[in-house]
C-alpha cells in the first residue's frame, strides 16, 4: 500500500513537471530483494536542512508536504509494529523496525529516545554528537571531528596540531608511525592509523554503519530482554558506556606483519586479525584489493567478544558459528543511509551453494557442533568448512522470515559465554540436527540463482 501511495505521488509530480520529485518518490521504497537483506541506518533530522537554502514554493512545496505526510504516517505504523514485535519477544525485528521508523521520520521522538538520542539545541544528537557539539566540533566526512571554524583551512590543505597550523605533508610526517598515528573517535570505536586522517575518518564512518547493522541483527545479544521491554514501554534510556573498541590500521602490510609477528606467528597468512587479549582489531591498507570484507569479518568477532566477557571461544565445540557469522559480515555493503548484507551473489554464499549442490559436501550439524577451534582449524577441509559455516549462518538468520534468529542469538550468547554444549543449537531451536540439516539443504535449493551462474 505504501509503495502504491508513493507511485501515485510520483505520477502527480510527473503531471506537474517535477522530475526530481517524481524520481525521489518512485525510488524511496524499493521492492524487497530476494537476494539481499536490507537495513536502514540513522539519518539526521529534518532540521539538518541548510537554513540558507531557498524554501520551495508552489508545486514543489506541495510535493514535500505530501511526501513528508506519507512518511510520517508510515513511521507511526512502523513504530507500532516495532512495539508489537518487542511484546512478542522478537527484539531484532523490533529494533530493525525502529531504525526504519527513523528513516521515514527522522524526528520521531519515541524512536529517537529509544535509541539513546537527545534533543540538544533543536537537533537530535547521539551522546558523542552532543559532547562534540558542546566542544564546538562537527563531523566532517573527510577529516572526522574538527572545529567548525577550521573546515575551510583543512579543505585548503592545512592541519591544526598542538595549537599550531601546519601543511598537510608536515602533519603526515608527524603521524608517520603507528604509535603516533591519527586517531578518530566515534560512538563505538577508536580508530588509529598512520595512513592518513582521511582514512581514519573513512574507517570510522563505515565501522559505525556496520555496528548499526550488527545491533539490529543481534539485539538481545548486546542488550538483555528486560531492558528492551522497558525501553519499548517508554522507559528512559540508561547512560551509554563510553568504552570504544580499538581498531588499528597500518599503512602497509609490512608494518602490520612486523608489529604483530611476535604475538601471532601466522600473521603473514592473515589480511586482518582480532586479538582478544587487548580487544583490538588490526588491519593494513591494501592498495589493490577492497579491504572492507576483512575489516567487517574481524570487527564482527570484536563486537561479539568485547560486548560480553568471554573465555576462550570454541574450546568445547561450536566454533563454526563464530566464523560463519563473521563470514556473513564480509558481504556487507553500505550505501548512504542503507546497507545490504547476505544474498546469493556474495562469494561465501556462492561457495556454500556449490559445496552442497555440486560437490554434495556437507558435514552434519551433529558432527560440526562438536568441532572446537583447534579441531576445526587443523582440519584439512577448513576452507570448505568455512563455506558451509557461511551458508548455515545465513540459513539460521533468514530462513522462514528469521524463524531461528532469536534462537541463534541465544546460541551465540551461550558460545561466547562458554556455557555451550554440542546440543545447544538443537535445544535453542527446538529442532533435531537431522531436521535442521534437511531444512538447510532445502533452503539452499530454494534460493534464487546467483547472477551469471547456476
Amino acid at each position: 500500500a505504501y509503495r502504491e501511495e508513493l507511485r501515485a505521488l510520483a505520477e502527480w509530480c510527473r503531471e506537474r513537471g517535477l522530475a526530481n520529485g517524481a524520481a525521489r518518490a518512485a525510488s524511496w521504497f524499493p521492492p524487497p530483494s530476494a537476494k539481499q537483506t536490507f537495513f536502514t541506518l540513522p539519518i539526521g533530522g529534518d532540521d539538518d536542512a541548510d537554513a540558507d537554502s531557498p524554501r520551495p514554493t508552489g508545486d514543489e512545496a506541495e510535493f514535500l508536504r505530501r511526501f513528508d505526510e506519507l512518511r510520517r504516517r508510515r513511521a507511526e505504523r512502523l513504530f507500532e509494529q516495532a512495539r508489537s514485535q518487542a511484546e512478542a519477544g522478537r527484539f531484532s525485528p523490533a529494533l530493525r523496525l525502529t531504525y526504519e521508523t527513523l528513516h521515514e521520520d527522522p524526528n520521531h521522538a519515541a524512536a529517537r529516545k529509544l535509541l539513546g538520542y537527545q534533543q540538544v539545541d533543536g537537533r537530535w544528537r547521539s551522546p558523542i554528537e552532543t559532547a562534540k557539539h558542546r566542544a564546538g566540533q562537527i563531523w566532517h566526512a573527510r577529516f572526522g571531528w574538527i572545529a567548525a571554524e577550521h573546515i575551510a583551512r583543512y579543505e585548503q590543505g592545512e592541519r591544526y596540531l598542538n595549537g599550531k597550523w601546519l601543511a598537510a605533508d608536515e602533519d603526515a610526517r608527524v603521524h608517520a608511525t603507528i604509535d603516533r598515528g591519527w586517531e578518530v573517535q566515534t560512538e563505538n570505536f577508536r580508530i588509529r592509523t598512520n595512513h592518513g586522517l582521511e582514512e581514519a575518518a573513512r574507517l570510522a564512518a563505515r565501522l559505525e554503519a556496520m555496528q548499526q547493522v550488527w545491533r539490529q541483527l543481534f539485539a538481545r545479544y548486546h542488550t538483555v530482554e528486560a531492558e528492551w521491554r522497558r525501553l519499548f514501554a517508554g522507559g528512559e534510556p540508561r547512560p551509554i558506556s563510553a568504552r570504544r573498541l580499538p581498531v588499528v590500521c597500518f599503512r602497509t602490510r609490512d608494518e602490520y606483519v612486523s608489529a604483530l609477528r611476535k604475538r601471532e606467528p601466522r600473521i603473514e597468512q592473515t589480511s586482518g586479525i582480532f586479538l582478544i587479549d587487548d580487544d583490538t582489531a588490526y588491519f593494513y591498507v591494501d592498495p589493490v584489493a577492497d579491504g572492507d570484507a576483512f575489516l567487517f569479518h574481524e570487527v564482527a568477532h570484536q563486537l561479539f567478544a568485547a560486548t560480553r566477557k568471554t573465555p576462550r571461544i570454541g574450546g568445547k565445540g561450536n566454533f563454526w558459528i563464530t566464523e560463519g557469522i563473521a563470514c556473513h559480515f564480509e558481504s556487507l555493503r553500505i550505501d548512504g543511509d542503507r546497507a545490504e548484507i547476505g544474498g546469493v551473489d556474495n562469494p561465501r554464499m556462492t561457495a556454500a551453494r556449490v559445496r552442497w549442490m555440486r560437490d554434495r559436501f556437507y558435514v552434519p550439524l551433529a558432527e560440526l557442533t562438536r568441532m572446537s577451534l583447534t579441531s576445526m582449524q587443523r582440519d584439512p577441509r577448513l576452507p570448505t568448512l568455512y563455506s558451509q559455516a557461511s551458508g548455515l549462518a545465513d540459513f539460521l538468520l533468514y530462513a522462514d522470515d528469521g524463524r531461528y534468529r532469536e534462537a541463534t542469538v541465544d546460541y551465540l550468547t551461550a558460545v561466547y559465554a562458554g556455557r555451550d554444549t554440542p546440543t545447544t543449537l538443537s535445544e535453542r531451536t527446538g529442532r533435531t540436527y537431522a531436521e535442521l540439516d534437511d531444512e538447510y539443504r532445502r533452503y539452499l535449493e530454494r534460493l534464487p540463482p546467483p547472477a551469471g551462474g547456476p
